[in-house]
């Protein structure tokens, strides 16, 4: 699926690309719950976000994917990706430095200020991944750049200033110094759906597709932040059938630059 990457998502848009990999490290928390706790197949249990939290990880892993190590990925699949684990996984952001990277990948299911952990129970707040749960894990962290990557339904809520209840929701500025982007899945009132054809999210398929180089509109031999956006939006779009926008939204340059291909 993903072809002749050098690395993942490097937001230096300055960046000569002859040292890309000279840029810091990267550390990563990608999770991915299909079989939940309290759902079945006939009650709300999704199919490819496991395997797509999991061709993430392998991509990272990958020398196209920068040879990120092991210690630096965290992987959470199903019945690992439970609440309390997911909160200590991202502490692994602390340990970044000024110029390197720090990942969090979540597909699964998403509420309006939320994502569902494995072990999520309805009608239970405090059961819940929160929104601001991650963005004080960007907060806390020293790395120049910070991405966050959710195939969730309702994930565009990310952008929200406010939720209904209780408090307000902490802005991309609490998120920390650097580059912030958030690569969502859909509009606040929308789903993320997922794809027997395409085996996977629509949104995770496309996200991976354009930074493999399918997103390279100039053919300049590197993908940017907007390339990105032009090249998955219409796509899911389609393959969805309107039911689904990603959203892009932070703090960063359109001329960023996400791969060198």
């Amino acid at each position: 699926m993903v072809t002749r990457i050098l690395i993942w998502l490097c937001l230096l848009a300055t960046a000569p690309v002859n040292n890309i990999r000279a840029q810091g490290q990267t550390y990563a928390v990608v999770v991915g719950v299909s079989d939940y706790k309290f759902l079945s197949d006939n009650t709300g249990d999704l199919h490819f976000a496991d395997r797509d939290a999991r061709q993430v990880a392998a991509f990272l892993e990958s020398k196209i994917g920068g040879s990120v190590p092991n210690s630096h990925i965290l992987l959470l699949t199903n019945s690992q990706a439970t609440r309390t684990r997911i909160g200590q996984a991202v502490s692994l952001f602390r340990r970044a430095k000024a110029g390197d990277r720090v990942l969090f990948y979540f597909s699964g299911h998403g509420l309006a200020d939320s994502f569902a952990p494995y072990d999520a129970l309805p009608g239970r707040a405090g059961s819940m991944l929160t929104h601001t749960d991650i963005k004080e894990a960007f907060r806390q962290s020293s790395a120049s750049t910070k991405l966050c990557i959710a195939d969730a339904c309702l994930s565009g809520s990310m952008t929200q200033v406010r939720v209904p209840h209780p408090s307000p929701s902490p802005t991309i500025a609490d998120a920390g110094k650097g580059n912030v982007a958030m690569l969502l899945a859909s509009r606040s009132t929308q789903v993320a759906v997922e794809s027997r054809r395409l085996t996977g999210g629509a949104f995770t398929h496309y996200l991976l597709l354009g930074l493999g180089g399918r997103a390279d509109q100039n053919a300049d031999r590197t993908v940017t932040i907007r390339e990105l956006h032009q090249y998955i939006a219409p796509r899911v779009r389609q393959a969805t059938e309107g039911r689904q926008t990603p959203v892009f939204y932070g703090r960063f340059s359109d001329n960023l630059a996400l791969t060198y291909l």
